[in-house]
């Protein structure tokens, strides 16, 4: 098929074989028709002899074209029209022993020119064509005129309409065919290209991928992924196909608790994503997730590198450390200029009275001084990730139990949502958990009271996905300014005279250190106080 849509370029030698195997089997059944006398009467019934005479030597230019396929001296080419020509002469021949155009024997007139023209194309099949209609007028003719017996032209006439309409059939063929094969190579360049491109992307992706199979061959590992399980090429574990990545490799050879965690994975029915942390030999994060192939069910595991995100992290601590240092300064200054005032007061105070009253000044603004250093350590601090499976169900009842007693005697209602064991779980750090919300109810109590002078509390968790779950950390006081809500989260901000400013910026660094978002919003209901959500991944 491919070598009639483009005979100009393709060589269709395993075509040319196929024909001329055919043609030697025509030639055998033509010697024998003649030998033996059997056959459809229409075989040499005019001219017997011419007919014998043909058969053989059919059957030798048979054997002759055979003889050339096996040594191939001649191109494709030319060896494939001298093959038409001889079929188009010995065929005219074998019609004119046999009756002429008008017995079925011109049939294989019809097969040679459609063969012609699988080998050929349709412009060479539009010429045989025409010298094959040539050819069997001229048989016809000759009869006719010189042999004085009658013929119909009519016949010949059709054998020839015959011919042309098999020369145009192939080449209708063969033009949709072109577009065909054009449309098909354009989409294999199309697919090589996004195929190529996605190994590249892959291979250049700061995450390291690899896919495996339930087996725990790996199929494909790119750069990242070697390096972090210093996995290196080695003489046994070729790359498969030629390409980059694909490799033959046993994973329990290359990381064995990777291999441990992945098998346990495939063991919960690998449904769902999972998460895995490791410490060697380099410090990174695996996640599990399921691919759907035609080869059958895969493992794609992504190979997050915590180092470098914990690198990245500090350098954000840093940067916040420059902005905080910016404000030391200012913060300290004017509790430093209050001890000195007073202690200027207390040196050349005499009366007992006087140093009473200078004294809690020195101490109230030296505790000031020391909570703002305290915090300033706290934001200094690299914190130390070691996230967990929470079930808020069983840990608000434990939030709840432990801030009762200071909540009753505050004035401090508080109201949280019952849910049911595994209703409700979070991917988190507890202390980091505890502090984010120690930090939000104290800054509850402090600032949201209502105007009945008690601060109500209201706590709601919505699973926003499935991988998401916010927790709604809102109270009823008056509520922020749209411009303090903007800087509600950097340090040093507060609205209270005792405040220092960096209990709610802590809580935002901690929240990002463990993958999740703290931000606040203005409460449902407008001027009735403000909501802290926290954004934490969830796990099933």
């Amino acid at each position: 098929m491919k070598a009639a849509a483009f005979p100009q370029d393709h060589e269709n030698w395993r075509g040319i074989r196929l024909v001329n195997a055919y043609r030697v089997f025509l030639a055998f059944a033509l010697v024998a028709a003649a030998i033996t006398g059997r056959g459809p009467q229409v075989f040499g019934h005019t001219d017997s002899y011419l007919f014998a005479f043909t058969a053989w030597g059919y059957l030798i230019l048979a054997m002759a074209f055979e003889f050339l396929l096996e040594l191939r001296a001649v191109p494709y080419r030319p060896q494939a029209h001298l093959h038409a020509l001889g079929d188009l002469l010995i065929l005219t021949l074998i019609i004119h022993s046999s009756g002429g155009a008008g017995g079925g024997i011109a049939l294989l007139m019809i097969i040679a020119v459609g063969l012609t023209a699988v080998l050929l194309g349709a412009t060479a099949a539009m010429g045989y064509a025409a010298l094959a209609t040539l050819l069997v007028l001229g048989e016809t003719s000759w009869t006719t005129f010189f042999d004085g017996q009658e013929r119909q032209f009519a016949a010949a006439g059709f054998l020839g309409f015959a011919l042309f309409v098999v020369a145009l059939l192939v080449a209708t063929f063969e033009q949709r065919m072109r577009r065909i094969e054009r449309l098909t190579a354009r989409r294999e360049r199309e697919v090589s290209y996004l195929s190529s491109l996605a190994v590249q992307v892959i291979e250049q992706a700061p995450n390291g991928i690899l896919v495996s199979a339930p087996d725990g061959q790996v199929e494909y590992i790119n750069t990242a992924a070697r390096q972090l399980l210093a996995a290196r090429r080695r003489a046994d574990a070729p790359e498969a196909n030629g390409q980059a990545g694909a490799v033959a490799l046993a994973l329990s050879a290359v990381h064995p608790g990777l291999a441990n965690a992945l098998q346990n994975w495939y063991d919960n029915t690998g449904e769902h994503p999972d998460i895995a942390e490791f410490n060697e030999p380099h410090r990174f994060r695996a996640e599990f997730h399921r691919l759907d192939t035609v080869l059958g069910q895969r493992a794609l595991v992504v190979l997050i590198d915590l180092s470098s995100e914990d690198a990245r992290l500090q350098q954000t601590k840093l940067a916040s450390l420059g902005r905080l240092t910016a404000s030391i300064a200012h913060e300290v200054r004017n509790p430093l200029s209050s001890i000195r005032q007073a202690t200027e007061l207390l040196t050349d105070a005499t009366d007992e009275a006087e140093r009473r009253e200078l004294i809690p000044i020195i101490l109230r603004h030296s505790a000031r001084i020391n909570s703002l250093i305290e915090g300033i350590l706290d934001v200094a601090r690299r914190p130390q990730v070691q996230p967990v499976r929470i079930d808020l169900s069983q840990w608000l009842k434990e939030f709840s139990e432990l801030h009762r007693l200071d909540w009753e005697a505050s004035g401090v209602t508080f109201n949280g949502p019952t849910l049911s064991p595994n209703e409700a779980v979070i991917r988190f750090d507890v202390s980091h958990l505890w502090q984010i919300m120690d930090n939000l109810a104290a800054n509850a109590k402090r600032h949201g009271k209502s105007a009945d002078g008690r601060t109500h509390i209201q706590l709601s968790i919505h699973p926003q996905d499935t991988a998401w779950l916010t927790l709604h950390f809102c109270d009823a006081g008056a509520g922020l300014a749209p411009a303090a809500m903007q800087t509600l989260f950097e340090p040093f901000f507060t609205t209270h005279a005792d405040g220092v400013g960096l209990g709610l910026y802590i809580s935002h660094e901690l929240a990002l250190a463990n993958g999740a978002q703290l931000f606040a919003e203005p409460a449902p209901a407008a001027g009735s106080g403000v909501c802290f959500v926290l954004r934490a991944p969830r796990m099933a």
